[in-house]
């Protein structure tokens, strides 16, 4: 299962939006895929995976799964085997789901201060953004991160956002690794997350002129990271965009 994990993700990053294979042979439409995908509800109730290659796919495993979470599905559909519901949800032959992506919520307030000496806040070894999922993943924003296995306690990322930092057009978003349940036997990297930034684009769109207005916030986040056995607060000299919608 890591494996599958890695070398999915290995795909995102180097920029692979499309996962699936579409084949026409002998007049029969089939789909293949092992996609990052966001487990969430149609209209009807239907539990379903939408899918980073763009595909709606359900089944009896899908459903099984805890809407709101990501995972990774390994899957198949073909036109003489498999069938598309009436929401337009493909039935699809699962393989493989792997265990939820690292997640959490935004925290709408100034990050806490830390209760320890100077220099001795826990750094990230890496973080690097891959992509902000707007509407179709629920505004979730998607990264990895690394660090150190220190005491060997696993660990997780918290986000925090002042409302009062920044201004109408630039976000800060501070990130600290905090303690999860479990332990790790070696340093981590590479480790997906994914973080609901849904508070962040519902304010910035309630002060939108009128419906389908938009406009382009430039993110940019802010951490502890060592840089030569010295830690410091670093604030991404790149900043991301994250479009907001009126609805």
């Amino acid at each position: 299962m890591e494996k599958m994990k890695n070398v999915i993700l290995l795909f995102t990053v180097i920029g692979a939006t499309f996962l699936m294979t579409s084949c026409m042979a002998g007049g029969e439409t089939s789909y293949t895929g092992s996609p990052l995908s966001y487990i969430t509800c149609t209209e009807m109730g239907t539990v379903y995976a939408r899918t980073l290659d763009g595909l709606p796919i359900t089944s009896p495993e899908i459903k099984m799964e805890l809407p709101g979470s990501f995972v990774y599905v390994k899957y198949s559909w073909k036109e003489s085997e498999n069938s598309i519901t009436e929401e337009g949800v493909y039935n699809a032959t699962v393989m493989e789901i792997s265990d939820p992506v690292d997640q959490s919520s935004l925290w709408p307030v100034a990050a806490p201060i830390e209760k320890v000496d100077p220099g001795q806040e826990i750094p990230l070894t890496s973080f690097n953004h891959l992509f902000y999922g707007g509407p179709y993943f629920d505004h979730h924003w998607i990264c990895n991160f690394g660090y150190k296995k220190g005491d060997g306690g696993k660990k997780t990322l918290a986000f925090y956002h002042d409302v009062n930092e920044g201004n109408e057009n630039e976000v800060i978003i501070d990130i600290r690794l905090v303690d999860a349940p479990g332990t790790v036997d070696k340093d981590q990297s590479e480790v997906l997350h994914a973080v609901n930034l849904k508070p962040i684009h519902d304010h910035y769109a309630a002060s939108l002129p009128s419906k389908n207005a938009y406009k382009d916030l430039h993110v940019y986040f802010r951490y502890y990271r060592d840089v030569g056995g010295h830690v410091e607060l670093y604030k991404t000299s790149q900043y991301y965009i994250m479009q907001v919608v009126k609805e």
